[in-house]
């Protein structure tokens, strides 16, 4: 090999290392452009968000009204009311909804309608734990209250039955399935309610059946009982008055 062909040679392999040395710097630039890496934001304006785990399940949604998401099973949706659910909805390890923070509020024609609702669901079935304000018309009620629910699973075919009947003002189906899931004690019950209702403050125990059994009130005239009831509702003691006939 003379002397040209070995300067030709080098000149070549020097092209070759020079292209490859450009190729492994864009091939890192590339791969480290893609890597996750933490970004900051001074603001940021979207319509909702998703976070979610790495397989791909929801575990919490903020969204507005219109991409408020419906009822979530296993990563399903379920159904879809009309009523949209702007706020944050949270969900289980299995992608089911388990809770959520709901607000909205408006007016009217003159009227309010206003409410906000923080709630905890019970395992596969509805709400179990709520804090809530409500204000409406000659009505507004703030506080905390405590459900009992079934030991099964949400009938989610129901609740989309009931919807349907709804949209068409069926009233006839509509009270047909609310007999059959109190009959059957699938709406659960109202255990507990502390807060203020219309100016009265109270707190009111009630029993398995949701019967109201025990109730302190202070009204907003500053008037305060405390009332005994039994299965049926009737006052059976009032305090401070003495026992009732």
């Amino acid at each position: 090999m003379n002397n040209t062909q070995l300067d030709n040679q080098l000149k070549t392999q020097k092209r070759i290392n020079l292209g490859l040395t450009v190729t492994m710097v864009a091939l890192a630039s590339y791969v480290g452009f893609f890597q996750p890496k933490a970004t900051e934001f001074e603001e940021i304006s979207v319509e909702r968000i998703n976070i979610v785990e790495k397989n791909g399940l929801n575990r919490m949604v903020l969204a507005n009204s219109d991409k408020s998401p419906g009822g979530v099973k296993n990563g399903k949706e379920v159904f879809k009311s009309d009523s949209p659910r702007p706020g944050m909805i949270f969900y289980n390890d299995e992608g089911t909804e388990n809770g959520g923070l709901i607000f909205r509020g408006q007016k009217i024609n003159d009227k309010v309608n206003h409410g906000l609702h923080m709630s905890f669901d019970r395992y596969n079935q509805d709400q179990t734990l709520m804090m809530q304000h409500i204000e409406m018309e000659n009505y507004m009620i703030s506080g905390l209250t405590v459900m009992d629910r079934p030991n099964t699973d949400l009938d989610f075919e129901m609740t989309n039955r009931y919807l349907e009947a709804q949209k068409r003002e069926d009233i006839e189906t509509m009270q047909e399935i609310e007999k059959y899931l109190t009959d059957n004690k699938l709406l659960g019950a109202r255990r507990a309610f502390y807060g203020t209702l219309n100016g009265d403050s109270r707190l009111q125990l009630n029993d398995a059946n949701g019967q109201k059994r025990i109730q302190m009130v202070v009204t907003k005239a500053g008037e305060a009982k405390l009332e005994f009831l039994d299965e049926s509702g009737k006052v059976i003691m009032s305090l401070p008055e003495s026992i009732a006939e």
